[in-house]
């Protein structure tokens, strides 16, 4: 789904007049789920997440997502079916997604993987599709229906932080070897990879709670080029109950939520708080604890005082925290 386009119009920013466009694609957030089934040891922020479904999902389909890892690069090469707005299948639900790649003929599909650095057969194809078809029926259709709009408004505030500050800043906070600076966008891979400006016609972002800690990259014939924005890690040091725990034991108390709602439009220090609620410091600052315990508030020195700022992340993904850990 299409989330939004933007054109960069802040004067000095980097990608000043490039257009972005940012979507979610519950197809590709599917394919990225079955990436992670493949070697789920990389991936050190869904250990939590694998341990559920290996209680859940069948041995043998577990198997068949694994036997399909070579051909389709770790399931790298049919998320290429939506990476860009080439295929009309990034704007559809899962279901009407797999028909319609089902439908594809072998060619395309060929093309497709062939740019992944491998190949695909007729048989393989609709092996892959089956292979899907189950995983999205007997497991993700109940993780999707939370999973969608929690994505939805995340990527919706990164338009939002596209139009006010343009479109470069957003993008050198996606990955820690992701570069933007005056000369282009540089992604640090096995090498890096050099874009300049002037060689971008567009950039494309979308949303994933699973690709970490892949720095995703993409590049097209169009000079369009697209990458992925990783949300909610889990800690896994302090798997729930535990962390589930802090976390809504910092939104249990009403002066906790005041602070919140204060900070949620802008950072503000203790002392202020503190005059607006009408409590000591020393209460504003035990509060200010327990928020961060939990992971609902983040904080930055300015000059002589520190700033408390909300952590939105963590917000926009409450409901999906409490529904991975009740599964």
């Amino acid at each position: 789904m299409k989330i939004g386009i933007c054109t960069d119009r802040i004067e000095d920013s980097y990608t000043y007049m490039k257009s972005g466009e940012i979507f979610f694609s519950p197809l590709f957030e599917m394919f990225a789920a079955m990436h992670v089934i493949c070697n789920p040891e990389h991936h050190t922020a869904r250990l939590h997440w694998w341990e559920r479904v290996k209680e859940i999902v069948d041995e043998q389909l577990v198997s068949d997502i694994r036997e399909l890892s070579e051909c389709t690069n770790q399931w790298f090469a049919p998320m290429d079916f939506v990476t860009f707005d080439t295929y009309p299948v990034r704007d559809m639900n899962i279901e009407e997604a797999l028909t319609t790649l089902e439908g594809y003929s072998i060619n395309k599909w060929k093309k497709v993987f062939s740019d992944n650095g491998t190949s695909v057969t007729p048989t393989q194809k609709q092996k892959i599709i089956n292979v899907s078809r189950r995983f999205y029926e007997s497991y993700f259709y109940q993780e999707i229906i939370i999973l969608e709009p929690l994505m939805n408004t995340a990527l919706k505030k990164m338009l939002k932080a596209w139009e006010a500050e343009g479109i470069a800043k957003s993008l050198s906070h996606i990955h820690e070897r992701l570069k933007v600076n005056e000369s282009g966008i540089v992604f640090v891979k096995n090498r890096e990879f050099h874009f300049k400006y002037d060689e971008i016609n567009k950039i494309f972002v979308t949303g994933s709670v699973f690709l970490s800690p892949h720095l995703i990259m993409g590049s097209d014939n169009n000079l369009s080029l697209q990458t992925v924005k990783h949300f909610y890690a889990e800690n896994v040091q302090t798997c729930p109950p535990e962390e589930l725990v802090r976390l809504y034991n910092g939104l249990a108390d009403g002066t906790r939520l005041q602070i919140l709602r204060i900070i949620k439009h802008r950072p503000d220090t203790t002392q202020n708080l503190a005059i607006k609620l009408g409590i000591s410091e020393a209460a504003v600052s035990k509060q200010l604890k327990v928020l961060s315990a939990g992971g609902l508030v983040t904080k930055q020195r300015k000059g002589n005082y520190m700033y408390y700022s909300v952590a939105e992340e963590a917000l926009d993904f409450l409901t999906y925290r409490i529904y991975e850990y009740l599964m």
